[in-house]
């Protein structure tokens, strides 16, 4: 029989599943429908004790926010602030640091969408100052997507050798972990820089490797 525990390792080992699977087949819809089965499991865990209801609101937090990333990528972008501050305040129920500078860098990415730039620069800044030095890969990751979406801001501001200067950081960081999802995301924007630039040479060579990560990526699930 199952435990508790058991039920909710499956339930996040389910939710990564169908995120990589949403990666290689671009079926948000499916992915959805995935993470809504598991958040309805996780709704149904009661009268838990203290450690297993941390570990439900962690993982239960997760799912929330892959539910905001499908049904965004679906055009639903209604509600997707109010989802995102769903997403960490469970986290910052849960305890779990990681999880909490996700629902950050979740919040910051759903206020720049919605137009409050400082608002957005405040989730940014809360992640960059408490977790740009950690060893831990998760954090490391967190922030080297944090300096991403730091990238796009200069780049729509046309602040093209602050945007490089960012993106290399990115680069350094993601590639230090092994995040090649994360790095395709970081030589896609490359390349618009510096197609901005007018260097359409430079702007090609990112371009192909971000399409050589983003294979591997699909395929080694990182």
């Amino acid at each position: 029989m199952k435990t508790t525990m058991d039920r909710i390792r499956e339930a996040e080992a389910t939710i990564d599943s169908a995120l990589w699977e949403d990666l290689r087949e671009e079926d948000s819809r499916k992915a959805l429908k995935v993470y809504e089965k598991a958040k309805t499991m996780l709704d149904s865990l009661k009268h838990l004790d203290p450690e297993e209801e941390k570990q439900r609101k962690r993982v239960l937090s997760f799912c929330l926010l892959r539910i905001d990333d499908a049904l965004v990528a679906l055009g639903d972008e209604e509600g997707s602030v109010g989802r995102a501050k769903q997403v960490l305040e469970l986290a910052n129920e849960s305890g779990d640091i990681v999880q909490i500078a996700r629902g950050h860098l979740s919040l910051g990415g759903r206020l720049l969408n919605a137009g409050d730039i400082a608002g957005a620069e405040e989730q940014f800044s809360h992640i960059l100052t408490n977790w740009l030095d950690s060893d831990n890969s998760d954090l490391q990751q967190v922030v080297g997507w944090t300096l991403l979406v730091r990238g796009h801001i200069l780049n729509a501001k046309s602040l093209y050798t602050q945007a490089i200067v960012v993106l290399q950081n990115a680069e350094l960081i993601l590639g230090a972990i092994s995040n090649y999802a994360g790095l395709a995301k970081v030589y896609d924007l490359m390349s618009k820089v510096y197609l901005n630039l007018g260097d359409s040479e430079k702007s090609d060579e990112y371009r192909t490797k971000s399409g050589q990560y983003l294979e591997r990526a699909k395929v080694e699930r990182r």
